[in-house]
């Protein structure tokens, strides 16, 4: 049956932005766009299907704006900022996507890339280095690097970017009081460590104007100290406050996956935004009940083990979700939103949320260059065993303490 009336299928709005419905497609990384920095047919292809398969809005792969020398030998010249790191042809990508569904809008992801500096000097139960504190000038050239990613994500026709502030990436770790313990500006209070963030759009919006910054932050870090159900709340209040359009509500960073599954709720996999064993319908959309406690004036994207279509419809009825984001099912499904609109199949999606495609994604063997990310179980069952054995045992063989 055909699934029209349902509100999830309704058009939506953020900022500026008319979407023709309430799913989105989260940002999954591109692995093989960053070998030579250049757009492939390959990716292309992806946002094509991606397009055609009725998603209401795209997010894409994290574009790095940022990457720390590896000797540098001049605290000034420090970055390879991202002018240097952008990927050649990356208007390609809005162009294909309108061309294959005008409704579609597509945004780009901006994260940093490599950089082993952190708001605070701490060590991690996988590496024995302690990583090095970021100093106010350093910060300046981050929040600087930021700035001009987004600015080039405007000149290159996206409809919007989205900042990466979850899962420990280096915005992240400002925000968490867990990896944020510094005593200036940029630390203490919920006000000190949204300020990386309140910066950035604020100094974007000079250059770009009304155009949409979105970002996605954590309501949960999962580790003892670090953002959690009691904290989340204000943080979100707190980054709202910085003039962001909407909000995607994910979770973890890896210190976590130093826990046990009796502690953490959820196998210690890489990565911990992406739970395992989720076939029942109380183990999915794992991150409700921290966005049920959020009270905001910007629309909110719920991430995270989002699998049945009836039951995201009551989401989206009943609560304070605005959009539901996918990324794992439109790996093996790309038109799964279509599918659903029509009434087609199952009310849940193929995917069976087993992560081999995160071993895909990282370190598959048999590929001798990076390519698009594909469903592993779908696609090579011998492959999907050995995934599964690699993420069975990648805690133990990775802990350092």
């Amino acid at each position: 049956m055909k699934r029209d009336k349902y509100q999830i299928f309704s058009s939506g709005v953020i900022s500026n932005l008319q979407l023709p419905n309430r799913l989105v497609r989260s940002a999954t990384w591109d692995p093989c766009l960053f070998k030579e920095r250049r757009m492939t047919e390959e990716v292309l292809n992806i946002y094509k299907e991606l397009a055609l398969g009725g998603v209401g809005l795209i997010i894409t792969g994290g574009f790095p704006v940022l990457e720390e020398r590896k000797s540098p030998e001049n605290a000034l010249n420090w970055l390879i900022t991202y002018s240097d790191l952008r990927v050649n042809g990356i208007e390609q990508m809005k162009e294909i996507v309108e061309a294959a569904n005008p409704e579609c809008k597509i945004i780009a992801q901006l994260e940093n890339g490599s950089i082993s500096a952190r708001p605070s000097a701490l060590s991690s139960p996988f590496s024995k280095q302690t990583l090095r504190e970021l100093n106010e000038v350093e910060i300046d050239d981050v929040i600087n690097c930021f700035v001009e990613g987004i600015i080039d994500i405007q000149r290159s026709g996206f409809d919007g970017v989205q900042l990466h502030a979850a899962h420990g990436a280096l915005l992240s770790r400002f925000l968490s009081p867990y990896t944020n313990r510094r005593n200036d500006s940029y630390g203490g209070s919920v006000s000190n460590r949204a300020k990386i963030i309140r910066e950035i759009v604020t100094e974007a919006r000079k250059a770009v104007g009304e155009f949409p910054i979105l970002i996605k932050m954590n309501c949960t870090d999962y580790v003892t100290g670090g953002t959690d159900l009691t904290h989340s709340p204000e943080i979100a209040y707190e980054i709202e406050k910085c003039g962001v359009d909407a909000i995607e509500m994910s979770g973890g960073m890896w210190e976590c996956l130093a826990r046990s599954e009796e502690d953490l709720g959820f196998r210690p996999v890489p990565a911990p935004e992406s739970h395992t064993r989720i076939n029942k319908p109380s183990k999915q959309s794992y991150f409700l009940k921290f966005v049920e406690h959020l009270n905001l004036h910007i629309p909110v994207i719920l991430v995270g083990g989002n699998r049945d279509i009836e039951r995201l419809e009551k989401i989206i009825q009943q609560s304070k979700v605005d959009f539901i984001s996918l990324s794992r099912p439109l790996i093996r499904e790309p038109d799964l939103p279509k599918r659903w609109f029509e009434g087609r199949g199952k009310e849940t999606a193929q995917c069976i949320s087993c992560n081999s495609c995160i071993y895909d994604m990282y370190i598959h063997p048999g590929k001798s260059e990076p390519g698009p990310v594909t469903c592993v179980h779908q696609r090579d069952k011998v492959l999907h065993r050995a995934a599964q054995q690699w993420l069975a045992s990648w805690a133990e063989r990775n802990l350092k303490v």
